[in-house]
């Protein structure tokens, strides 16, 4: 019973260590080693109801680190519970699995099946990749690296199969299916060696100086500032984006929603645009908001203009739920300025994997991501947009509202960061190659996903019919009642 009472415990102490903010990140690859020996002497529906309530503590105390002002406590299990939902159904799954087919297609099943189940998480649900397990390794860029070759679900794939293989151990007291957690972990060692080799890479092409600005206006749930303020705000914007200019800046990207300008005004506002990008000669990424009906219904978007000329104007593709915004449903356009070709995103748009290969596969060098998050998830934000960066090998301006701004190159390292909360100019300059790096992630999509399904497919096949071997042992005259 002690030995139960502990395992609980650390069920909830490391899913709640692990991932968002303050992450521990070696906890990561041992996650899930006190959950699977816990449910292997889990059995009934006040065991798996137990379980269940484990979980629920773990992912919402997970997710409450990221709590801070201006987001209410609610938010917390509105993300936590789908996510133990989700992981609970899982790991019973994998255990009624195990029991069948037997410990070594366990260990690989279990890996699998929480890979492929957070794939199945950000393609079909609006969470996004919020906890990936990826994102536990943001500081380690070499691990990261292997994202390039087949995306987030290598890496984790990987930990997930580190948890397995110590349940396993510490389960049979002794080293049980060595050789093959010895190929495992050779051939990460392979992986990480590869991420090693690419990190030290020097970056190819041209440089070019970029500049993100970042407002200081804040919305709150009352509703947006009053006019006098907007206008001033407005003013010391444009006052900043020349400031860029006479820096030497070629591209300037503002913040997500970085002003409020009203629908009578947009017409002359988006001339003042068009002229200073036209004088100055540069390109300017412009992103703002216009109120339909306060913060019911606005549209959070922003312009691409080059020298003078608008060539896109993107609306936000995924909105975060519960945000007013008009959902956007074209494509960002892809533009060549003669120094590189160029597109973007807003904010939550890059949580989402497949948005960011598309930008890959249409050739851009450079994606700027006007974006606004808060202090609660600053800088896992930004990490976890400089994957998206490292998968598509294309450059990353990230000017954000609330956080830290950062520019990276297409291996993920950072070229230049600025604090929202420290005493500076509010304009963060960078100088990012503009040649972006071929990715076998961006050719073959999720390719290795795919190959999971295949393997999973296959066990499930054994299940089955270890399933009806069993039941038909079990009464010797079924087999012959059958013939």
């Amino acid at each position: 019973m002690q030995n139960r009472k502990l395992l609980s415990f650390l069920t909830v102490l490391f899913i709640a260590l692990v991932g968002m903010r303050f992450n521990v990140a070696f906890l990561a690859w041992v996650m899930f080693v006190p959950l699977l020996l816990l449910v292997r002497r889990t059995d009934g529906l006040k065991g798996w109801l137990w379980v269940g309530l484990l979980l629920q503590a773990g992912f919402l105390l997970q997710v409450a680190k990221i709590i801070t002002d201006p987001i209410p406590p609610i938010f917390a299990p509105m993300f936590s519970v789908p996510a133990a939902l989700g992981t609970w159904l899982v790991i019973w799954i994998f255990e009624k699995m195990r029991r069948r087919i037997g410990e070594l297609p366990g260990v690989f099943f279990f890996a699998a099946l929480m890979s492929v189940s957070e794939w199945l998480t950000y393609t079909t649900s609006q969470m996004g990749s919020w906890g990936a397990m990826a994102y536990t390794q943001v500081d380690n860029l070499a691990l990261l690296q292997s994202v390039s070759l087949l995306g987030i679900t290598l890496p984790a794939f990987f930990i997930y199969l580190s948890s397995a293989f110590t349940a396993l151990f510490i389960a049979h007291k002794k080293l049980l299916y060595l050789k093959p957690a010895v190929i495992s972990l050779v051939l990460y060692a392979l992986l990480y060696g590869y991420g090693v080799w690419r990190v030290h890479r020097a970056a190819e092409g041209k440089h070019l100086s970029v500049a993100a600005i970042t407002g200081t206006m804040e919305i709150t749930p009352e509703g947006f500032p009053d006019q006098a303020y907007l206008t001033q705000h407005t003013h010391t914007l444009l006052s900043k984006t020349g400031q860029a200019i006479r820096q030497g800046a070629k591209l300037i990207a503002w913040n997500e929603g970085a002003t409020v300008i009203m629908p009578e005004q947009e017409p002359a506002f988006v001339e003042k645009l068009k002229s200073i990008s036209s004088e100055g000669n540069i390109t300017l990424v412009a992103a703002y908001i216009v109120p339909i009906d306060g913060l019911k219904k606005f549209e959070n978007k922003y312009l691409f203009i080059h020298e003078g000329k608008v060539y896109d104007e993107y609306y936000k593709r995924h909105p975060v739920s519960g945000e007013g915004a008009i959902k956007g449903e074209k494509a960002a356009k892809t533009v060549n300025t003669g120094d590189a070709k160029v597109s973007g995103a807003i904010c939550y748009d890059f949580d989402f994997p497949a948005l960011g290969r598309q930008l890959a596969r249409n050739g851009n060098d450079l994606v700027v991501l006007p974006s606004s998050d808060w202090q609660g998830i600053d800088p896992i934000h930004a990490q976890m947009a400089t994957v998206r960066a490292v998968e598509g090998g294309y450059a990353l301006l990230r000017p954000v509202r609330g956080a830290t701004s950062i520019a990276v190159d297409g291996y993920g390292r950072v070229r230049a960061s600025m604090s929202y909360f420290e005493d500076n100019s509010h304009i963060m300059m960078a100088s990012l190659p503009m040649q972006r790096v071929e990715t076998l992630y961006t050719k073959t999509g999720d390719v290795f996903v795919y190959l999971l399904m295949l393997f999973l497919g296959g066990v499930s096949v054994m299940y089955v019919r270890n399933f009806f071997q069993a039941r038909f042992s079990s009464n010797p005259y079924s087999v012959n009642s059958a013939l």
